[in-house]
């Protein structure tokens, strides 16, 4: 098997796996109904098997549409992604609940609109930073596409939505190191603009609330507390043994047991053994994007838009660990593939697609010449 087989096998084939394994869990859930996001398993199950078959479908039109289409696209996608996420204040079509503005409900159709939000970022990043040599219209600068993506974070705050911010800001330096940004010029950004967005979140309430009950869980039993201490049972119920598909005590008590604790539902009801297959599944896919960038090796702005589709999977997918193993405060943040959330499900596909497209694709056409002021070429 070639390295580009490779590449696709270990992109496409964990995905399907992880995705068929939630759809797994929110259909077991009907012999035990339990709280809102497992209490109507077989609903749930077609919209997220509906969302797989989009995310594939989406994936399968980038590979077809090809990587020096999508990278013309950037411009136009960014800017629809981003009308469709500012949509989300419009009275009668976002929805607010629970304090925030995240959700939009278009007829049948609802979801947050910001996954695609994140991967226009990191698109349209990629495409205005993959060098100087290439020939660009006046507007399509790094720094331009930098105050862009770093709108697009703002939006997402505004909303708020912290670990959406979060992951579209480190999706944006992916794409800024991919395309060839030196590493010991943007550390010292990213640090200060994630620490710059903690202490922004920290001050608001729900995010206050979450901190102490992760610092605190035994006194904060019937706040945010509660959850910090059911996922340390299915944790330590996992290490015990598999509680059996369907079966565990956790899906029964957290609040979105197959969204933002999906990884602790498989730890308590598949065991260890689960636990490890999916952390399994997430190596394959790290490595086949590394194959794919590898791929890209002689055209940046190729480099970025894997680093950028690469950070926006592992991004939510590591976090979404740290949250269910209790190392860090609940952040509300969905798995890629393994949790129940439509949106991020069709997002994923396309981003696998365009992967699976930069590893399949022909080596980038050479760079023009560049035009110097008094008319020679450089």
């Amino acid at each position: 098997m070639g390295r580009r087989s490779t590449a696709v096998a270990l992109l496409v084939l964990p995905a399907v796996g992880l995705a068929a394994l939630n759809l797994a869990i929110v259909a077991s859930a009907a012999a035990r109904p339990g709280p809102a996001g497992l209490g109507a398993p077989h609903h749930y199950a077609l919209r997220q098997a509906v969302a797989a078959v989009v995310g594939g479908a989406l994936g399968w039109v980038v590979v077809r549409v090809g990587i020096e289409r999508l990278l013309r696209l950037a411009p136009t996608l960014f800017v629809l992604a981003l009308l469709v996420t500012v949509a989300v204040f419009v009275p009668g079509v976002g929805v607010r609940a629970a304090g925030a503005s995240r959700w939009l409900r278009l007829g049948p159709l609802s979801g947050s609109p910001a996954p695609f939000l994140i991967a226009a970022s990191g698109i349209l990043m990629a495409a205005w930073s993959g060098g100087p040599d290439r020939a660009r219209r006046r507007f399509e600068s790094r720094a331009f596409a930098l105050a862009l993506a770093l709108l697009a974070v703002l939006v997402l705050v505004a909303q708020p939505d912290f670990s959406a911010a979060a992951v579209a800001l480190c999706v944006t330096f992916a794409a800024l190191a991919g395309s060839g940004v030196a590493g010991r010029r943007l550390a010292p950004a990213v640090a200060v603009l994630l620490v710059g967005l903690a202490v922004g979140a920290s001050r608001v309430g729900y995010v206050g609330g979450r901190i102490h009950g992760f610092l605190s869980p035994e006194s904060d039993r019937r706040g945010r507390g509660f959850e910090v201490l059911e996922l340390a049972r299915a944790k330590a119920n996992g290490a015990a043994g598999a509680a059996g598909l369907g079966h565990g005590a956790a899906r029964r008590h957290l609040s979105s047991p197959a969204s933002d604790y999906a990884f602790a539902i498989v730890n308590e009801e598949l065991g260890r053994p689960g636990a490890w297959a999916v952390v399994a599944a997430w190596a394959a896919i790290a490595a086949g994007a590394a194959l794919a960038t590898r791929s890209a090796a002689d055209d940046g702005r190729r480099r970025g838009l894997a680093a950028a589709c690469t950070a926006a999977m592992l991004t939510p997918a590591a976090l979404h660990i740290a949250v269910c193993r209790g190392w860090t405060p609940i952040v509300g943040v969905t798995m890629p593939f393994l949790s129940y959330d439509p949106a991020l499900l069709a997002a994923s596909g396309g981003e696998v697609g365009i992967l699976v497209a930069i590893a399949l694709a022909a080596p980038a056409p050479p760079s023009p010449p560049a035009i110097t002021p008094n008319g020679s070429v450089a």
